[in-house]
C-alpha cells in the first residue's frame, strides 16, 4: 500500500511541476525569455553586419594595394636587371600564371631569360635516387664536377654548371660539354628544356606543392630541391626561390619549397625567397631580391610568418 501511494505522489508531483512550468512560461517568465532571445538575435545580426563591413573593407584595401603595386612596380623594376641573363627552374606543379608573370617582370627589369628548365617528378623522387646518381656520375666529367659529391648533390651540380656560366658570365652560347650534360639529363627524363639555351648568371627557382606518399617521402623530396637551390647559388651569381601565397590553406604560411629553404640554415644564408610572388607587389619584390643577389645580398621576403621583411630596402635616388 505504501509503494502504491509513493507512485501516486510521484506522478502527481511530475504533473504539478509541468503545470507550474507552463504557467510561469506563459506568464511571468514569458516576457523575460522573449526579451533575452530578441536581444541575442539583434546582437548576432549586428555582429554579422560588422564582420561583413570589415570583410568588405579588407577586400577593398587588398584591391587598392594590388592596383597601387601594379602601377608603381614597373617604375621600380625598370633597369634593375639590365644586361642580366637569368635562368628559370620550374618545379613540378608550379603555378603557370606565376611563371608567366615572373617572365614578364624579368623583362620589365631589363633581364633576358636564358633558359627555362622544367624539373620532372623523377628529379626529386626518392625511388629514383640511385638512377639520378648513376646518370650524374656519367655526366659529371663534361662539366667538371667532382664525382665524390653526396646524395643528390652530384645531379644538382651537373645541372647547375650546365645552365650557369659562373659569376659575371658573358658567354652567349652554351659550351658543347655543358650542352651534352644537359642533353643527358633530358634523355634521363629528369628535366625538360626550352629551345635555344643561353648560359645564365643567376636563377629564379619557381616552387610548387611538394607532396609525397608519406611524410618521410615529402621530406626527402624537399631536401633534394633544397640541395639544388644551394648548388644553383654556388654556380652563379645567386638564386631567388619564388612561390604563390596561396600554396597553403594558412595564409600566414609560405609555400612548400620556400618554407624548406627558410628552415635550412645553410640555404637561408645564400638563397633569397619570395612567398607572395604571385601578387603585383611580390613581382617587384622578386626583381629587387634578384638584383640584391647580384650584389651579394640575401633575404627572406613576403607576407608569411617566416618571412623577415616585406621586400628589400629600396635606396632613395638623389
Amino acid at each position: 500500500m505504501i509503494d502504491f501511494r509513493y507512485h501516486i505522489v510521484s506522478i502527481v508531483s511530475i504533473f504539478l511541476a509541468l503545470a507550474v512550468g507552463i504557467v510561469l512560461g506563459a506568464g511571468p517568465l514569458k516576457e523575460d525569455i522573449g526579451n533575452r532571445l530578441s536581444q541575442q538575435t539583434s546582437a548576432l545580426r549586428a555582429e554579422k553586419t560588422q564582420l561583413r563591413t570589415q570583410l568588405d573593407a579588407e577586400k577593398a584595401g587588398t584591391a587598392a594595394r594590388d592596383t597601387f603595386a601594379a602601377a608603381v612596380g614597373p617604375v621600380i623594376m625598370k633597369s634593375q636587371l639590365s644586361g642580366k641573363t637569368v635562368a628559370l627552374v620550374i618545379a613540378p606543379g608550379a603555378d603557370a600564371d606565376l611563371l608567366k608573370n615572373t617572365s614578364a617582370a624579368l623583362a620589365t627589369a631589363g633581364a633576358k631569360v636564358g633558359s627555362t628548365i622544367t624539373l620532372t617528378d623523377a628529379w626529386a623522387d626518392p625511388a629514383k635516387r640511385t638512377f639520378r646518381n648513376t646518370l650524374a656520375t656519367q655526366l659529371a666529367q663534361l662539366v667538371k664536377v667532382p664525382v665524390a659529391a653526396g646524395q643528390d648533390q652530384l645531379a644538382a651540380s651537373v645541372l647547375s654548371r650546365a645552365i650557369l656560366g659562373g659569376i659575371g658570365q658573358t658567354t652567349q652560347r652554351l659550351d658543347p660539354s655543358a650542352s651534352g650534360a644537359l642533353d643527358g639529363l633530358v634523355a634521363g627524363d629528369l628535366v625538360k628544356v626550352s629551345d635555344n639555351v643561353v648560359p645564365s648568371s643567376a636563377v629564379v627557382f619557381i616552387g610548387g606543392p611538394v607532396k609525397g606518399s608519406t611524410q618521410a617521402d615529402t621530406d626527402a623530396r624537399l631536401a633534394t630541391y633544397v640541395e639544388l637551390v644551394r648548388s644553383l647559388d654556388g654556380a652563379g651569381s645567386g638564386v631567388v626561390v619564388a612561390a604563390v601565397s596561396s600554396n597553403s590553406a594558412d595564409p600566414t604560411a609560405s609555400g612548400d619549397l620556400v618554407a624548406a629553404v627558410r628552415k635550412d640554415s645553410d640555404a637561408a644564408k645564400i638563397a633569397s625567397t619570395v612567398d607572395d610572388a604571385n601578387l603585383p607587389m611580390g613581382e617587384t619584390t622578386l626583381v629587387l631580391a634578384l638584383a640584391q643577389q647580384y650584389t651579394g645580398g640575401v633575404g627572406q621576403y613576403g607576407m608569411a610568418a617566416d618571412a623577415k621583411a616585406i621586400s628589400p630596402t629600396i635606396a632613395a635616388k638623389q
